[in-house]
């Protein structure tokens, strides 16, 4: 348990089992379990006797003055791990919906980089000094991982071993944001930094070790410690980093940057366009064009020559082209 408390409420048996299960999944579920203790000292204000009750999981995920959307969505997603679990031991459960997260950041406009800026972030990382932290072999490649490939960063940090397909050149994305496992091709040029890092720090492996393993040898690295060694190209590279308020660039403007980079790559080359979107839609996980479909108006921001066609080719598909994606750090 989290600093050796326990759970005292109504509930204490299955938030036991649920922490108890996701360790037993490989899952460090820190944060989760902090959010449990939470829901557990809330739910000694409420009748839990047949089970876990609509009243106590509303309260629990209400949007507090202070929160950030980031906050909201750990709170229903905790208290959704609580419910399957406790619905498939034959318990009662009120099931939160994902639409209760209110939209925080319908303003928000991720930043996307230029192709000379992309170049001078992988010159900066090639050139970070040799160290025990073995930095100057990790953020060449993992960099190149999030660009090339658009994964979202915990997505890449989750890799194991085993999910790296060096003969047919693909990564199998694991239990990601919705749940959907997914296969995700990656070039030649990014399997070649694979391969290098892979012979680098992993001579001797099992597939069950993560492929991106911090010097400690039995954790991953850490999306807050990737996040802030970013930051630090950023400003080597002279590029303004001015938080998400202020529309600066942060780790997963990399993921925005690949999907207006691969839908100006596929117009240039003449990718049918009505091939162009479902071939993003299903390399990014998304469950709906509509949340690719965002990415258009960025593209035609972005490259501006190619504003005419986009709006000539998916007008019709995309009549509104109004920006509306969430900030997501991980």
């Amino acid at each position: 348990m989290l600093k050796n408390e326990s759970f005292i409420g109504p509930l204490s048996m299955y938030l036991d089992g649920i922490v108890e299960e996701r360790h037993r999944m490989g899952f460090s579920f820190r944060e989760e379990e902090r959010l449990l203790h939470e829901l557990d000292v809330m739910s000694m204000e409420f009748d839990c006797t047949d089970g876990l009750p609509e009243e106590l999981v509303k309260g629990f995920i209400d949007r507090k003055p202070n929160w950030h959307q980031r906050t909201q969505e750990h709170h229903v997603r905790v208290v959704r791990l609580l419910a399957l679990y406790m619905l498939r031991h034959d318990m009662p459960a009120f099931l939160a919906d994902t639409a209760s997260v209110m939209d925080l950041h319908e303003d928000y406009k991720p930043y996307i980089f230029t192709h000379e800026q992309i170049d001078e972030i992988f010159t900066q990382a090639e050139n970070a000094r040799p160290s025990s932290l073995r930095s100057h072999i990790f953020y060449p490649v993992v960099l190149r991982v999030q660009y090339g490939c658009g994964l979202r960063i915990s997505e890449t940090l989750n890799l194991r071993m085993g999910d790296v397909d060096f003969e047919r050149k693909l990564f199998h994305i694991r239990d990601p944001k919705n749940h959907k496992d997914r296969d995700v091709p990656f070039s030649n040029s990014v399997g070649e930094y694979l391969f290098w890092y892979s012979r680098h720090v992993h001579p001797v492996y099992n597939d069950a070790d993560y492929f991106f393993m911090s010097r400690w040898g039995d954790r991953k690295y850490s999306i807050s410690t990737v996040s802030s060694y970013f930051r630090e190209i950023l400003f080597r590279c002279g590029i303004p980093h001015g938080g998400r308020k202020n529309g600066g660039p942060h780790l997963h403007c990399l993921r925005h940057t690949f999907c207006c980079h691969s839908l100006e790559k596929m117009l240039r080359n003449g990718t049918a366009h009505q091939a162009a979107l479902p071939l993003l839609m299903i390399y990014l996980g998304h469950s709906s064009l509509t949340a690719t479909g965002y990415y258009l108006k960025l593209t035609a921001e972005a490259f501006p020559d190619l504003r005419e066609k986009i709006s000539r080719l998916y007008g019709d598909v995309v009549p509104d082209l109004k920006v509306r994606l969430e900030y997501e750090d991980d």
